[in-house]
C-alpha cells in the first residue's frame, strides 16, 4: 500500500510541474471562455490518466495478492508429518490420517549391551539385504554383528497381557507441520489436536545396562495377531513410574504411573 501511495504522489507532482511549465506565461481570464475550457479539458485528461494508472495499479496488486494466497494454500495443502503409534496395528481412524504401513515393534535385547538404542517399527514384509553386501562373519561369529529383536509387553492392561508381542504402525497426517509427544499428559495444549494418548514405557532399571527410549503406547493397545504370546523377551516395554526427589512431589506422586499423549498441529 505504501508503494502505491508514493506512486500516486509522484504522478500528481509530475503533472503539476508539467502543467505549470506549459502555462508559466499564461493567465486564465474569466472573460476568455475558450482558454478556460481548454484548460479544464487538459486537467480532465490528466485526471483520466491518473485514474487509469490507479485502476491498473490496484488490479495488479489484487492479482499479486490472489497469487500469494494460492501459493500459501498450495504449500499448506502439501504439508504433512508422520509419527509411529506403538501398541496398535493401524493408525487412528481420523480424517486426514493414513496408515503408511503396519509393523512389529523391534529393538535391542533388554539386558544386552550394544545394538541400537532406539526402537523401530519393522514391516511385516521385509526385503532381503543386497546379496553382494560385504560381511566378515567367520565361523558364525555372532559377536561381529548386531541383532534386532521383537518386543513384548511387561504389563497387563485392558486388551494386552505380559509377554504379548507389540505391534506398531507408521502414520501420515495431512495438513500438519508438527507432531510432539508430551509425557505425563492425556490432553493436548490449545490449538493442538490429539492423535492418541496412553502410557509411557521404557526399559526396566533392573534389567541390566541396556537403556531404551521412552515411548508412548496407546491406552487401548493391541497384540500381534500372528504373534506367539510366549515369553521370548527381546525388546521389553515396561511402564514408567515417578520417582520423587529432583522430580517434585507434588505435583507428581511417588510410584505414580506416567501417562502420555501425541499431539499434532
Amino acid at each position: 500500500m505504501a508503494k502505491f501511495v508514493w506512486s500516486l504522489v509522484f504522478t500528481v507532482v509530475v503533472f503539476c510541474r508539467h502543467f505549470n511549465a506549459k502555462n508559466v506565461d499564461k493567465r486564465i481570464l474569466m472573460n476568455d471562455p475558450d482558454l478556460f475550457h481548454s484548460q479544464i479539458q487538459a486537467v480532465q485528461r490528466e485526471l483520466e490518466k491518473v485514474n487509469s494508472h490507479l485502476t491498473n495499479t490496484i488490479a495488479a496488486q489484487q492479482a499479486e495478492i490472489e497469487s500469494l494466497k494460492q501459493i500459501t494454500n498450495n504449500r499448506y495443502a502439501n504439508q504433512g508429518s508422520t509419527y509411529t503409534i506403538w501398541g496398535k496395528r493401524n493408525c487412528p481412524p481420523k480424517n486426514g490420517t493414513d496408515t503408511v504401513y503396519s509393523g512389529i515393534a523391534g529393538g535391542g535385547h533388554y539386558n544386552r549391551d550394544g545394538n541400537g538404542a532406539n526402537t523401530l517399527c519393522l514391516p511385516h514384509n521385509p526385503d532381503p539385504a543386497p546379496l553382494d553386501f560385504p560381511t566378515h562373519f567367520q565361523n558364525d561369529d555372532r559377536a561381529s554383528s548386531s541383532f534386532i529383536y521383537g518386543s513384548e509387553y511387561q504389563y497387563t492392561y485392558r486388551n494386552v497381557a505380559v509377554d504379548d508381542d507389540v505391534p506398531c504402525a507408521v502414520c501420515d497426517v495431512a495438513n500438519v507441520s508438527s507432531i510432539i509427544m508430551i509425557p505425563a499428559k492425556m490432553t493436548c495444549p490449545s490449538k493442538w489436536s490429539i492423535e492418541y494418548a496412553g502410557v509411557l514405557t521404557a526399559a526396566s532399571q533392573y534389567s541390566g545396562l541396556a537403556i531404551r527410549e521412552y515411548l508412548c503406547v496407546d491406552e487401548n493397545a493391541e497384540y500381534l495377531m500372528d504373534g506367539t504370546r510366549q515369553n521370548f523377551d527381546g525388546r521389553l516395554f515396561y511402564p514408567v513410574q515417578a520417582a520423587c526427589g529432583a522430580l517434585p512431589c507434588p505435583p507428581y506422586k511417588e510410584s505414580q504411573l506416567i501417562a502420555c499423549v501425541v499431539c499434532s498441529k
